[in-house]
């Protein structure tokens, strides 16, 4: 099955910021031991339906593929193990395409017909000859009530600091800052109590622009970017979060 469609990752837990008494600071949550917050992504399976069978896969972008991570095929093997890999191959830097386990079981590179096995390890290497391809880079992942848990070290994706721009009665505009990545778009979200699902809000560029853009534009690098909210609650929380495209699907 081939599907392509949209959907919204968010980055809880590293990306939240209070509105109310500790608008100025940025609330954290702990993951687990060991794992850097802002490191880490969470994929539901219900958000995945190819990911809900074994031998399912899903290639995503995050954003550039020239960066680690950018690109990823995640499949589901034998007992809930997850793999998520690069979809960059390591022959010339094509994109691969998903795991497709019915008729080849392998991640092929289309580009110089390059194998690779679901976990990412090189079973033939490129037509042309070259020598020395290695395996795909695969990340660490750990899966839980139905969500898999891929760690990125280099994502590195967190709000920087929060402040109050500026106020006007009871209306605050809000400085949200954060890290960026070459390629990524990102969209802002809000909830009041972080048990009611939170909502998209529109959002401006610059701190004295018009709160009208809903999606930044594609991040041409990684430097740090703000964008600015108009809040007139007295507590809540924003979230920073990354559009993620679903590039390819596979069912099993």
């Amino acid at each position: 099955m081939l599907s392509r469609r949209e959907w919204v990752k968010t980055f809880a837990l590293g990306c939240i910021a209070s509105v109310g008494s500790g608008a100025r600071s940025t609330v954290l949550a702990d993951i687990s031991p060991g794992v850097n917050v802002a490191n880490v992504i969470d994929l539901k399976t219900a958000d995945f339906p190819v990911l809900q069978s074994t031998y399912g896969s899903v290639r995503v972008g995050l954003f550039n593929e020239n960066l680690p991570g950018g690109k990823m095929v995640v499949t589901r093997g034998p007992g809930d193990v997850f793999y998520a890999v690069s979809a960059v191959c390591t022959h010339s830097a094509t994109i691969v395409d998903a795991y497709l386990h019915g008729d080849t079981q392998l991640i092929i590179c289309y580009g110089h017909d390059s194998h690779y096995a679901m976990d990412g390890t090189l079973l033939k290497a490129n037509d042309e000859g070259t020598a020395n391809q290695g395996n795909l880079p695969k990340y660490n992942t750990s899966y839980a009530n139905g969500v898999v848990r891929i760690e990125l070290p280099s994502l590195n994706f967190k709000l920087n600091t929060v402040f109050i721009q500026s106020e006007v009665g009871n209306s605050k505009r809000l400085a949200l800052n954060y890290n960026q990545r070459l390629g990524a778009r990102y969209k802002v979200r809000y909830t009041p109590d972080l048990i009611t699902p939170p909502v998209a809000v529109n959002f401006a560029l610059t701190a004295g622009g018009v709160a009208n853009q809903t999606q930044t534009a594609v991040a041409t690098s990684n430097n740090a970017r703000t964008l600015y909210v108009d809040s007139t609650q007295s507590r809540g929380f924003y979230f920073i979060e990354m559009v993620v495209e679903t590039e390819v699907a596979y069912s099993p």
